[in-house]
């Protein structure tokens, strides 16, 4: 099929994914011996890009916390129901997190544990 085009029935000059590509289907990735990390990584640049807009504004706390629950709530909540969150993109996903709720600063002034509480209790 490769070298000629043609096998059988099939159209001619369709592709075949071969091992390790992902297909995506309704928004879940497909495929033999993919890698979980490999098909997160355009979500997450993707999320990093809209944070990166969304820094130039002049947003309060509160306002980040909209943004926070609006963006890396909403375009991961799908991928993660149907393919799961590896470990790895948990801990990315928490460092993207950390850097646009404090603007890139290293010491924080709340611990984000706190700021993961329930609302009535303080937390963010």
């Amino acid at each position: 099929y490769k070298v000629t085009g043609r096998w059988k029935n099939y159209p001619q000059n369709v592709h075949v994914a071969g091992e390790g590509e992902p297909v995506c289907i309704l928004g879940a990735f497909f495929g033999y011996n993919i890698g979980e990390c490999e098909v997160w990584s355009t979500r997450l640049t993707k999320l990093e890009d809209t944070l990166k807009r969304w820094k130039l504004g002049r947003t309060t706390l509160e306002g980040k916390r909209h943004v926070a629950q609006m963006f890396i709530g909403g375009m991961t909540q799908f991928l993660t129901d149907v393919q799961r969150m590896p470990d790895q993109v948990k801990s990315r996903l928490t460092k993207i997190l950390r850097k646009y709720i404090w603007d890139d600063k290293h010491n924080n002034p709340v611990g984000l544990a706190h700021l993961s509480l329930p609302f009535d209790q303080g937390g963010f």
